[in-house]
């Protein structure tokens, strides 16, 4: 490996690997700029051509050109080495496999995978019909490397084992699991893969390797449910609170357009690229962290979201936000039609998504946007302003600009300045010399008017259920059945972690009126519940029915039309 290391050097010298990272000017025999570590405005950062090393006053760091790859990328020295092997045009002559530690052999095992995943879909074509018909066009399909996983037991591993990868390597590599105590004592008494019938999307790291997949299951199974998305589990080469998909494509264009678009899925972020959008990124189904921000950060402090426009995307973007505001970065997020995604968007309406990603918000204005479309009373509207976006004001680290915003909020609510200060201050507290948000006041991210409601009239059925009021419990049921759907009803009676807080706010409600008015207090509950759902409803499909006038879609047009009357006459 020592004589590839020589051939990078001779080929490259250490100013051609710093100058994308750092604007160099020249200071006698060296060239200096501002450090990429740290904040600075007086340059303080060196670089010696004739040495081959770089020097960091403000921050003692240093060394060669692969120490600041490592540096600058978040990679290990074989990382460094393979990026840099490319840029010189040197190829890489790796150990054989007898000699190869075993995270070699892993990763070699997953380029194995993914070449075998690819040769499949092409003997598939109802995969590939799939993906054509979400709007993706082969060169994209070919270019990252999308595959298929048979829909059988040991198809995979059976095939690299032929190829003398080790059972123990694949169990390594996350493509094959051993049998879990249900099926030990089935035909299943070894390990057998882990994707079957899916999609198959190969997860890259900054250095071009494969690290990981998701897979997309391809035909459900009603007989035998299973998640639709799966991911790799981690290993030593895969961690999913810092992979981002798509990360070794984006990165210059996040350093050359200056911002980093962040969507939730594969298919998301694959008809971004194929439309222009060359800096997008995806979570890739996980939630966005800390990790996450900090690998966006080394190319950009400028991050925007596009996630999905129903309920749970802008929920999730309020995470996201939170997360990427306390690592002090720039946040704007594209505020899409109710319940479509930047897939449907970017396939069917292209020109609706660019409009969205254009017009961007900042997270305060776009969450006071949505709080402003759930149409609150006055007094509603500032408690849910004061709940949900305040924290956000807390989180921006430039005071200037937390002054800005400070004004903003103040200006929506019609309040004075000294107000929304006064409340700001109630976010805040100090230690040790810092101000920072406490993590108890961080709220969840908007509640429209009808999520609200829902979420009152469903604590009521939570609190008949523990008090065995059979009547009231069935009729409360019922309710929230007819006004929100069965599924979504089934949604919230699995989501157990949102259940404590539905009873007390329920209780509440109960006890701010005398028993004998507490009857009158839920009918009316139950009326909100209805009217607000009708909203809902309305404003979804006048939005569907905007999309279908941007695609010249009279059918479509016609049905939302008559919805649209149809709801009309049932709103009061």
């Amino acid at each position: 490996m020592s004589d590839t290391v020589e051939k990078i050097k001779e080929r490259l010298s250490i100013k051609d690997v710093v100058e994308p990272y750092v604007k160099l000017t020249r200071a006698g025999k060296y060239w200096k700029g501002l450090s990429p570590f740290t904040k600075e405005k007086t340059a303080s950062f060196f670089v010696s051509p004739d040495r081959g090393l770089y020097h960091c006053f403000s921050t003692g760091k240093g060394g060669d050109m692969f120490t600041f790859i490592q540096e600058m990328e978040g990679v290990d020295f074989k990382g460094s080495l393979k990026m840099l092997a490319e840029k010189a045009g040197v190829q890489l002559v790796y150990e054989s496999p007898a000699k190869s530690d075993e995270r070699e052999q892993v990763l070699k095992a997953l380029v194995s995978a993914k070449d075998y995943f690819v040769s499949r879909l092409k003997t598939h074509t109802d995969a590939e019909k799939y993906l054509l018909d979400r709007g993706l066009l082969q060169k994209t399909i070919d270019e990252w490397h999308i595959g298929y996983s048979e829909n059988e037991w040991r198809a995979l591993s059976d095939e690299l084992q032929k190829q003398g990868i080790s059972e123990v390597i694949l169990e390594k590599a996350g493509l094959v699991k051993k049998p879990d105590a249900e099926t030990a004592g089935s035909e299943l008494k070894r390990p057998y893969d882990r994707f079957r019938g899916r999609v198959m999307f190969p997860i890259l790291d900054i250095s071009n390797r494969v690290v990981g997949f998701s897979g997309r299951v391809l035909v459900e199974d009603k007989n035998q449910p299973g998640a639709k998305y799966l991911n790799s589990p981690e290993t030593d080469v895969f961690d999913k609170s810092r992979a981002l998909y798509g990360i070794h494509v984006a990165r210059d264009g996040i350093r050359s357009l200056g911002s980093a678009l962040l969507v939730e899925g594969q298919l998301d972020l694959l008809l971004a690229h194929q439309a222009g959008y060359k800096n997008t990124v995806a979570t890739s189904g996980t939630a966005f962290t800390e990790k996450h921000a900090e690998l966006i950060k080394r190319y950009t402090q400028n991050l925007l979201i596009a996630y999905d426009g129903d309920r749970a995307g802008i929920a999730a973007a309020g995470r996201a936000a939170g997360i990427a505001l306390q690592a002090g970065m720039n946040v704007k997020i594209a505020k899409f039609p109710a319940g479509m995604d930047p897939a449907d968007l970017l396939s069917k309406t292209p020109e609706l998504f660019k409009t969205a990603v254009r017009e961007a918000m900042h997270v305060v204005d776009f969450y006071i946007s949505h709080i402003t479309d759930a149409k609150y009373d006055q007094r509603t509207f500032r408690l849910e302003v004061s709940r949900t976006v305040l924290p956000f004001v807390a989180l921006i680290p430039n005071k200037i600009d937390q002054a800005h915003f400070v004004n903003r909020v103040a200006q929506a609510l019609s309040v004075s300045e000294e107000a929304v200060k006064g409340e700001l201050a109630k976010l805040l507290k100090p230690t040790v010399g810092v101000t920072h948000v406490a993590s108890e006041k961080l709220a969840e991210p908007f509640l429209s008017r009808v999520d609200t409601i829902e979420r009152l009239v469903f604590g009521l059925y939570l609190l008949f259920t523990e008090r065995g009021a059979v009547e009231e419990k069935e009729k409360t049921e019922k309710v929230l059945r007819a006004t929100i759907g069965d599924s979504r009803f089934e949604e919230l009676v699995h989501a157990s972690e949102s259940h404590r807080g539905a009873l007390f706010e329920a209780d509440l409600f109960l006890t701010r009126d005398k028993p004998e008015d507490a009857r009158d207090a839920i009918a009316d509950a139950y009326a909100d519940l209805e009217r607000e759902a009708l909203h809902e409803m309305y404003r979804t499909t006048l939005s569907a029915l905007r999309i279908a006038e941007n695609t010249n879609d009279s059918e479509s047009m016609e049905v939302h039309m008559k919805e649209l009357a149809r709801l009309a006459t049932l709103i009061k």
